[in-house]
């Protein structure tokens, strides 16, 4: 970590230098300039400004806010955050600058001083916008207690605020208070105040049912000619989703599709440059042997993968409700980690992984472990539920030998499907917004979780959704037994876990268990898909992996 990176706010420490002198005629001339330029979008000749400035005042704290927001503006985090410390150890009390340094403290990894450095912008907050603002950033770093006391700060001081309201209805979605996210989704509708999101997050809930009337109204509103793009197509997956409640499959589908094509345009999928990493991440394991030196690193680390909608967020519910365990979420860690050493190589992964000695990959696993450190305070172990961490699964299992992965699996049409029918946020599935994309992701899963299960015996174990609902305490019982933890009847209480969750299950997984199937209410309708889904792909494997015989209930059971 850099020095510079590492240094606390003058806000947050308590103290408080004395301001630089202001900057000569011509170098304040040309800060002037740079912001304007910045303003006006000109940001090649803004940047050709501020290195000159960097040049002739590079102490200045205005010179290194900019160059700090320059930074940022590239996804350059670390630099980001050591320029943004450098300005605000100059003056205490910039809500703006130490919101920003807190963002790029978090993107650098620095979450040591990240949550102290927000803290310290909270101490100086004014007004609804910057209470809103901090709320949001609370929000990103998986505060949402800390987050929905400042949306209701906001509220507060501005009872009607449109933001305020979708963001106080988020919190408690992730919450469990599926009824205060309803009135507040309905108090937006009834006003006529951002409404497209507001229909998006009442229906998003998916426990909370439309009456008829409401119903038609959302169906008025998805037919409105003057919408944005965004608004059309957040009305669109609501309406298709509600059609799916009310039992009208047939004008479900057409709205889902239509939703779907509009989702397409928005976001593009280059399926063929996918396939061609999940080959490449095949062959480069492929050249690898299995000789990471037997220790206990990473045993206190559980890595929960599959597709969106197949259950991830349902088993890291059960495991948080074990005493020893930590339900952490969503964590970009382990890409962190990879690129880091991509970049370090000057190769991008997995064309590095053939050369990487087993020391070489116990190092990365040292730096997982320190940035997921904070996840570990309370409970000695934590789980990573980032589903499409299925791709590096093997680098995850070489990093942390002593580490599992879940590989959770639910039926393909049942997963495809309801993936089909979520609106992700962006760049986060792009490939399901069609069926042939969607089955060919689906298949790349299903190929490559097949191989490191019978590649990692023992330590990439899979979870059957199915065999989860019919069966829980078996289940339940033979999960814990597989993560290493000793049976806890706790675990069997898993809704009433007093946790946040940030995933569009929330609410669903704090409800009993129920067998559904979505899917099979549209019986033939879904035959395209489920053509698609049963017929293999083309392309050759580099490294087949025996496939995994079938356990009670479908479950699927990888190589002991």
């Amino acid at each position: 970590m850099k020095a510079a990176q590492r240094r606390q706010p003058a806000a947050a420490a308590g103290r408080q230098r004395e301001p630089l002198h202001a900057l000569p005629p011509r170098q304040m001339q040309m800060l002037r300039r740079a912001r304007q330029l910045m303003a006006a979008g000109e940001r090649l000749l803004a940047e050709q400004l501020l290195l000159d400035l960097a040049r002739l005042a590079p102490a200045h704290p205005d010179v290194l806010r900019w160059r700090g927001m320059r930074h940022a503006a590239r996804g350059e985090w670390a630099e980001a955050a050591a320029c943004l410390a450098d300005a605000a150890a100059h003056g205490a009390g910039d809500f703006t600058l130490l919101l920003a340094l807190s963002q790029a403290q978090n993107n650098a990894g620095d979450f040591a001083l990240a949550p102290a450095t927000l803290e310290a912008a909270r101490a100086c907050a004014v007004g609804a916008e910057q209470w809103l603002s901090l709320s949001l950033e609370f929000d990103r770093q998986g505060r949402i207690d800390d987050a929905m006391c400042a949306a209701r700060r906001v509220l507060h001081l501005e009872p009607h605020s449109p933001p305020a309201l979708l963001q106080r209805a988020r919190c408690s979605k992730a919450l469990g208070d599926a009824a205060a996210a309803a009135a507040d989704c309905r108090t937006l509708i009834a006003r006529q105040q951002q409404s497209a999101r507001a229909w998006f997050t009442l229906v998003d809930l998916k426990t909370v049912k439309l009456s008829d009337d409401e119903l038609a109204q959302l169906q008025r509103a998805a037919d409105a000619p003057a919408l944005t793009s965004t608004d059309r197509t957040l009305l669109a997956f609501a309406l298709g989703n509600a059609l799916e409640d009310a039992g009208r499959h047939a004008q479900a589908l057409v709205m889902l599709g239509a939703a779907n094509a509009q989702a397409r345009r928005l976001e593009r999928w280059d399926g063929a440059a996918f396939a061609a990493q999940v080959a490449a991440v095949r062959e480069a394991f492929a050249a690898t042997r299995d000789d990471v030196a037997a220790c206990e690193q990473g045993g206190e680390v559980i890595f929960l993968v599959g597709l969106p909608r197949s259950g991830t967020t349902l088993v890291e519910q059960v495991l948080a409700s074990h005493s020893q365990v930590e339900g952490a979420s969503e964590l970009p860690y382990l890409r962190i980690v990879i690129d880091a050493e991509s970049e370090r190589r000057g190769q991008a992964f997995p064309a590095w992984v053939p050369a990487a000695s087993r020391d070489d990959w116990l190092r990365l696993g040292r730096h997982y472990l320190a940035l997921s450190a904070r996840w570990r305070s309370r409970r000695p172990v934590a789980t990573d539920k980032l589903p499409h961490n299925w791709l590096l699964a093997g680098a995850a299992l070489r990093m942390l030998p002593a580490a599992r992965v879940v590989d959770c699996r639910r039926d393909a049409l049942e997963t495809c499907w309801s993936c089909y029918k979520q609106l992700f946020g962006p760049g986060q599935a792009a490939y399901s917004y069609d069926f042939a994309t969607l089955a060919g992701y689906w298949h790349a899963y299903d190929g490559l979780a097949r191989l490191w299960a019978a590649r990692f015996p023992g330590r990439f174990v899979v979870q059957q959704h199915e065999a989860l609902v019919a069966e829980p305490d078996r289940e339940i019982r033979r999960l814990l037994q597989a993560c290493g933890l000793r049976f806890e009847a706790g675990c069997l209480n898993f809704q009433r876990a007093l946790r946040a969750i940030r995933t569009p299950s929330a609410l669903q997984v704090r409800e009993p268990l129920r067998r559904s199937s979505p899917a099979a209410g549209y019986g033939s309708l879904l035959e395209p898909l489920r053509q698609l889904l049963q017929t293999a792909p083309q392309a050759p494997s580099l490294l087949q992996a025996p496939a995994p015989e079938q356990g009670p209930q479908g479950a699927i059971r990888g190589p002991a």
